[in-house]
């Protein structure tokens, strides 16, 4: 009984929190530039996304979107934070346009 008592508050606990998604490093999203940050770059900074799309008929060129989304929940869903970031590549894998949001 004892042992129950001590474990049921940890079970509280992590019953209380939820995530999806990746966590990121958002700190770097003011590095990304428009005609000058490549994929690689984004990579590197980001890791790889957790989706991937291809695009067709945009106007700016885009061909490929990675998007980066990160959600976390704790107190029963009362505290919520949430993060995306989505960033369009054309066909010389340079960025071309990116969208960043959080809170």
């Amino acid at each position: 009984m004892r042992k129950l008592c001590l474990a049921l508050p940890l079970l509280l606990l992590v019953a209380a929190c939820a995530s999806s998604g990746k966590n990121f490093d958002e700190s770097k999203v003011g590095n990304i530039k428009n005609g000058t940050t490549t994929k690689a770059e984004i990579e590197q900074w980001f890791g790889k996304p957790g989706s991937i799309t291809g695009l067709s008929g945009t106007t700016n060129g885009a061909v490929q979107r990675y998007t980066y989304s990160y959600a976390y929940s704790s107190h029963g869903g009362s505290r919520t934070t949430s993060k995306a970031l989505v960033v369009d590549f054309n066909d010389k894998d340079v960025v071309v346009d990116n969208a960043y949001s959080s809170q």
